[in-house]
C-alpha cells in the first residue's frame, strides 16, 4: 500500500479528502440539546467509517473499485447518517427540534462526496519496463 498523491486522479483525492473529512466529524458534536452534548466517537457513530474501508484501501493499493460495491458503501453511508439525523428528532416544550448538529451534517456532506469520488476514480496505470524508453546515446566522429 502506498499513498501516492502526486499519481493519483480526482476522483482518488476526493475518497482520500472525504475520509479525513468523515474521521474529523466523529471528533465534532453529533449531538447538542443546549445542556448536553456528545460527539461522533461518543456517539458510537464511528462505525459509520467502516463504509470507507474498501474504498480508501482500494486507492491505496492503486486498485479499480468495483463501481457498484464502492457505491454501495457511500449510498449505504448517506443513508445511515441521514437515518441518524432524522432519530434525533425530539420535542421539547411541545415543538419539534433536532438535536443533529455539526459533525452529522459535516459526515453527510462527506459521504455525498465519497459518491462523487467513487464514480471519479480510475486507478493510475502502472508503468511497465515496455513503457519506460531506453537512454539513446550519440557518439560523434
Amino acid at each position: 500500500m502506498t499513498f501516492d498523491w502526486k499519481n493519483w486522479n480526482i476522483g482518488a483525492k476526493i475518497i482520500f479528502i472525504t475520509a479525513c473529512v468523515s474521521i474529523l466529524s466523529m471528533f465534532m458534536k453529533w449531538v447538542d440539546v443546549g445542556i448536553a452534548s456528545q460527539t461522533g466517537l461518543s456517539q458510537g457513530a464511528f462505525l459509520f467509517l467502516a463504509l470507507y474501508a474498501y474504498p480508501v484501501l482500494m486507492i491505496f493499493k492503486n486498485k479499480s473499485i468495483s463501481r457498484l460495491w464502492g457505491l454501495i458503501c457511500a449510498i449505504v453511508a448517506v443513508v445511515c447518517v441521514l437515518g441518524y439525523i432524522n432519530s434525533k428528532s425530539i420535542e421539547l416544550f411541545g415543538e419539534t427540534a433536532n438535536a443533529a448538529t455539526t459533525g452529522a451534517y459535516l459526515f453527510l456532506l462527506a459521504s455525498i462526496g465519497l459518491i462523487v469520488g467513487i464514480v471519479k476514480y480510475s486507478p493510475p496505470i502502472p508503468i511497465t519496463t515496455e513503457d519506460k524508453a531506453e537512454p539513446v546515446t550519440i557518439e560523434t566522429t
